[in-house]
Formats: structure tokens, sequence, C-alpha cells
């Protein structure tokens, strides 16, 4: 796979063209980065609203019937219950770990396989989170399709 980059004041926005014979796993993977490049969600904090871009997102966790999101540096409240974002966030490789939450693969810094069928996540803003038996075969499934960053 090449590619090539050109920047010139000319042009007026963006845009982004993949040329290929067919449709590759390689590519599948790009696509679903670029969605997520430019796709956002509409969060609160502090009683005001903005857009987040999802890219920024380390995880999304339900506690006591209200969903916080969670990047580096920053948590914010959503107007959402945690289904209808999974449902939402889903096409963007966002996976269900436990009853609770919500997360970005490609914020996970590394893996460790507990006992009781169970994984301890380590993300990249330092977190630990618990992928519980009911949600192994769902996250070990990401590894089948070849890594984490082919959610």
């Amino acid at each position: 796979m090449r590619w090539k980059l050109d920047i010139n004041e000319k042009y007026t926005e963006t845009n982004i063209m993949i040329q290929a014979p067919k449709m590759t796993k390689d590519i599948s993977t790009l696509t679903t980065v670029i969605d997520q490049l430019s796709h956002t969600i509409l969060v609160k904090k502090d009683k005001q609203q903005k857009y987040l871009e999802i890219t920024n997102i380390i995880y999304i966790e339900n506690v006591e019937r209200m969903t916080f999101i969670y990047t580096a540096s920053d948590m914010y409240e959503l107007d959402q219950a945690l289904y209808e974002v999974e449902e939402h966030l889903s096409e963007f490789g966002f996976i269900r770990i436990n009853k609770q939450t919500l997360i970005n693969p490609r914020s996970i810094q590394s893996v460790k396989a507990l006992l009781n069928s169970r994984f301890e996540l380590f993300m990249t803003s330092g977190e630990k989170l618990i992928v519980t038996r009911h949600y192994r075969n769902t996250f070990k499934a990401l590894f089948e399709k070849g890594g984490i960053y082919d959610a």
C-alpha cells in the first residue's frame, strides 16, 4: 500500500480518496479510523455542551443511571443510556467489556489475563478496567480479527 499527501491552499476542504482493486482488511481498518476522525458526540461538562471527537474517547461508563465519557484529560456527561451509546458507536469499533463499561479498543495499552476467564485492561489514560466473563468472547474476537486496531 502506498499513500500520497497533497497540501495546497487552493483546496477549500479535505478530501480522502482510496483507490484499490478490491476491498481488503487494511482498507476496512483505514476507513473505520477515518470515520472516527470525522465523527463527534454531544456531551456536557459544567452545564455547557460541546461536541467531542470520538477518537478522544477512552471509555464510557454508566454509574447510577448516569453515563460518563472519559478522555485522557476530562470527564463528560452524556444524556443517553449506555445501550444507546453502544448502538451508535459500535460501527466505530467500540465494544462493551462489562455491564457498565464501553471502550474504544484503540485506547488499550496492554491486556492481562486474570483468573475466572476475565481480563484486566490497562488503558492509555492509566485506568484499569475489567472485561467480565460474559463479555470475554466479544473482547477475544478483537484479537481473532487481527488485533485491537482492526476493531
